[in-house]
């Protein structure tokens, strides 16, 4: 029991960080998205002077910001950066409640308990990754997320 606690406690710290960096990724990427429209929207429009002279450079200007403006509601960002902020915060929790459990494993010796609590924890793991499966998959950032925790940890 013990060793199957210490596992998820990391397992849950890993997957925290992991949601939280690919919020922060995708949230980047929409901001850049939407200021690369709004910048090319306008400069399109501001510079319809110039844009006689040059009038190739102006509809290849249009066009790319016809079709980020496409993209966007395709991409949907947003759905998906509500979706991993809520598994990054949900992840977190879990974590916290696996670091209790560790503290009592360390504490004391009420196996029954642990089991409960170790139960019930794992069926909120289940859930969670269930809502996981429709979302970006970075295997590279999580084997990243992996080591932060146990250098975090100070496991080798």
């Amino acid at each position: 029991m013990r060793e199957a606690i210490w596992k998820s406690m990391l397992d849950a710290d890993m997957n925290a960080r992991y949601w939280k960096c690919l919020v922060n990724r995708y949230a980047q990427r929409d901001k850049v998205l939407k200021i690369f429209l709004a910048v090319m929207a306008s400069g399109t429009v501001a510079g319809w002077g110039l844009w006689e002279a040059i009038p190739w450079l102006w509809k290849t200007l249009s066009s790319i910001s016809a079709l980020t403006a496409i993209s966007l509601p395709i991409l949907n960002y947003q759905k998906s950066i509500e979706k991993m902020a809520l598994l990054s915060g949900k992840w977190g929790e879990l974590r916290i409640e696996y670091e209790d459990l560790w503290l009592q494993v360390k504490d004391t010796d009420t196996s029954q308990s642990l089991e409960r609590a170790f139960k019930k924890f794992r069926k909120i793991e289940s859930g969670l990754q269930e809502k996981e499966t429709k979302l970006p998959d970075d295997k590279k950032l999580l084997l990243r997320c992996f080591e932060e925790v146990k250098q975090t940890r100070g496991i080798n």
